[in-house]
């Protein structure tokens, strides 16, 4: 029973994570622009998070890199929905409704980092000692 619970969760957070990956690269698909050096640079950016995300399965360790980036990212992408609404005068239901997939996000790009970082330490802890 409690190998089938946690099954479950390992394939939770393995589509989570393939999903956020997913997500990330769609975004920066559609802010590909040429024409502004910003734009491409800041898209080509959001290109290497998912793959830093995905890259977990092979390093724990980048994979913990990739989650803090994707942390950031959906922060700052809702701070910048919240700071544009405001300016547009939008009403406060639908600021709400605009920040908080970006808040979701965030807080989920938070758990692959942490099972990163858990992953991280058990393979320290399986680690064999080395011979004196």
């Amino acid at each position: 029973m409690v190998n089938q619970l946690l099954q479950v969760e390992k394939t939770g957070k393995l589509l989570l994570r393939i999903g956020i990956a997913f997500y990330l690269l769609s975004v920066a698909s559609m802010s590909f622009q040429f024409n502004n050096s910003f734009y491409l640079i800041l898209s080509l950016l959001m290109i290497v998070v998912p793959l830093l995300l995905l890259l977990h399965f092979i390093k724990p360790k980048i994979g913990l890199i990739g989650g803090c980036a994707a942390v950031l990212f959906f922060f700052f992408s809702a701070l910048f929905i919240v700071i544009s609404d405001i300016q547009s005068n939008s009403p406060w239901q639908l600021i709400y409704l605009h920040a908080v997939k970006d808040i979701l996000l965030m807080f989920a790009a938070a758990v692959l980092a942490g099972e990163s970082l858990k992953e991280i330490v058990r393979l320290k802890l399986i680690q064999p000692f080395p011979k004196a």
